[in-house]
């Protein structure tokens, strides 16, 4: 009978054992850094520099991308760094598969909490988009001026370079690079808003979106567009046009103007823009900046 006992527990113990192995051969290479996040690892900038430790749960080596926007790393996964904001990207090996390399982003912004905020309201809004706007400035156009004083009427809507400033080639593939992370993170946009100028139409245009546009005075540049501070009129235009998808609004540089977010999503460079949501209180809420350079986390 002890014989008979000894046996079923060996019999119940080996599998234990030999299951404990198999979980333990299969636990996977991962960074454990808290600053990895779905895949992205934050940094928030300062003007005094800063500091990146990249921890992991095997040993690992890391080095510099060869052909995407990076920096100089240690293998240990520490570096020093006086770097403006932007996307770069650092590549890493584990040591039990060193062939196998694992290439992680790195984003350095300014109020990282709203980055994390905004990166993931973007990657989840193919499903949890109600609310949402997406407010862009207009992308490159540096080519022409604005004529004020032109005899035509609404000369703004022109495009013609002697007439108002226009998009250059730079412009048109950053719009594109745009929508095109639109697409992949499949964004339903349903309402594209734009400003009169041809600029801004245009830049809608250039994200290849197969939208239908259109377009209202409010969202003006200052040249055109009387009212001040006319980032009221920006609020005022999501509040109006909520509808089940998301809105994508383009104007100009006049919406950082006075704007209580502004030190938030400041530098506002043409083709920068940030994201806006209507809360279940009706209450319009600030989710993040979203320059050119975060959709290349996208791409």
């Amino acid at each position: 009978m002890k014989f008979y006992c000894k046996r079923i527990y060996l019999l119940i113990l080996i599998p234990l054992l030999m299951s404990s192995c198999l979980e333990e051969e299969k636990e996977e290479n991962m960074i454990t850094s808290e600053d990895y996040i779905d895949g992205v690892f934050f940094l928030e900038h300062l003007d005094e520099g800063l500091k990146i430790n990249i921890e992991t749960n095997k040993p690992a080596k890391f080095f510099p991308n060869s052909e995407r926007q990076t920096f100089e790393i240690e293998e240990s996964g520490f570096a020093g760094l006086s770097l403006p904001q932007g996307v770069y990207w650092i590549d890493c090996s584990f040591e039990e598969s060193p062939n196998i390399i694992e290439t992680i982003p790195i984003l350095i912004m300014k109020n990282k909490a709203h980055a994390i905020r905004t990166v993931r309201s973007l990657r989840n809004m193919k499903e949890d988009y109600q609310g949402f706007a997406l407010v862009l400035r207009h992308v490159d156009a540096r080519i022409g001026d604005d004529i004020v004083d032109s005899p035509l009427p609404e000369w703004w809507k022109s495009c013609d370079p002697e007439v108002a400033r226009q998009l250059n080639d730079n412009g048109r593939r950053n719009g594109k690079k745009i929508g095109d992370a639109i697409k992949k993170l499949q964004i339903p946009i349903e309402t594209a808003i734009s400003s009169e100028f041809c600029r801004a139409v245009q830049t809608i245009e250039a994200m290849e979106l197969d939208l239908e546009i259109e377009t209202d005075s409010r969202l003006n540049h200052e040249n055109a567009n009387p009212n001040d501070p006319m980032f009221e009129d920006v609020f005022d235009i999501i509040k109006e046009n909520q509808t089940k998808g998301v809105q994508l609004l383009v104007g100009h540089f006049n919406m950082i103007d006075s704007n209580p977010y502004r030190n938030l999503f400041r530098p506002f460079n043409m083709s920068d823009g940030f994201l806006m949501k209507v809360n279940n209180q009706g209450q319009l809420e600030f989710i993040g900046s979203v320059p050119l350079y975060l959709w290349s986390l996208f791409d």
